[in-house]
């Protein structure tokens, strides 16, 4: 994990985008991050409502950005457009090492489960995002319990090496969860060796040397995104990591799974 130096929070003014900002926040105090809030005015009023100056939501914005964003240096940027086409753009363009967003669960079919505008950025963003579904307002989150998914694949190491940096950072503890495939029990099992190929092994064995004995690996079984977020629920985890690149064939399917784990957790989402 790279110290979050730039972090971009596009925001559409709902209490959504402000529990983010409160997440957010404590990162930007903790990195000393630069942080760029984008507020973009889609011309179709589709997902993102129009901005007007003064109104409420805009100003507990305001607010929250002034008294606890210290420590930070904030940016601010309101803009008409495209607002996934948008935010990626920005992203790029400010080598941003973040983007934390809240999800809206309305829109067509490949948005079902989530907004059309967060499915965009997940899909097509070079640097992680981090998804907020099902935030609620209060005070600002406490990172205690840090849960990493890992399903083996091209960005298992990505997620792991992000998931312990960030648990360090915060002295937080880092568990990892694995979901057997063909292993229908939603018990964890002490026994995985069944139901894990050579390579699944190999995998395993790295990860284990990675994490020393302090951290283990949890293996459970049914479909995926129920089984991550019951662990994410069991462990009272704050923040759930998860890698963006499928592993299986159907890439469609594997996408509508990351889309399901994101909209169904009880805790924050970072993509890798």
């Amino acid at each position: 994990m790279v110290p979050l130096a730039r972090i971009l929070l596009p925001v559409d003014l709902s209490d959504r985008s402000l529990v983010a900002a409160r997440q957010a926040q404590v990162l930007a105090r903790h990195f000393h991050s630069e942080v760029t809030v984008l507020h973009v005015v889609d011309p179709q009023e589709q997902e993102f409502g129009r901005f007007e100056p003064g109104g409420v939501k805009g100003w507990e914005l305001e607010s929250l950005l002034a008294r606890d964003f210290t420590g930070a240096s904030i940016r601010q940027i309101v803009c008409d457009g495209d607002p996934g086409g948008t935010i990626l753009k920005l992203a790029g363009a400010s080598h941003a090492d973040l983007i934390m967003m809240a999800s809206h669960g309305h829109g067509p079919f490949h948005s079902f489960l989530m907004g059309s505008v967060s499915a965009e950025v997940l899909r097509e963003a070079s640097c992680p995002v981090w998804i907020t579904a099902h935030g609620q307002p209060g005070p600002p989150p406490l990172f205690r319990n840090v849960l990493c998914a890992v399903d083996l694949g091209p960005r298992t190491e990505s997620a792991i090496d992000w998931a312990a940096g960030f648990a360090a950072e915060f002295m937080a503890q880092l568990s990892v969860v694995h979901v057997l495939h063909g292993f229908d029990s939603r018990d964890a099992t002490d026994a995985p060796d069944d139901w894990l190929s050579a390579a699944d092994h190999s995998e395993i064995g790295w990860i284990r040397r990675k994490l020393g004995k302090e951290s283990g690996i949890v293996f459970v079984g049914g479909s995926m995104p129920e089984a991550i977020c019951s662990q994410a629920a069991k462990l009272r985890a704050d923040l759930l990591v998860i890698g963006r690149s499928p592993k299986a064939d159907d890439v469609g399917a594997a996408r509508t799974a990351s889309f399901m784990t994101i909209h169904e957790s009880p805790c924050p989402v970072v993509c890798i």
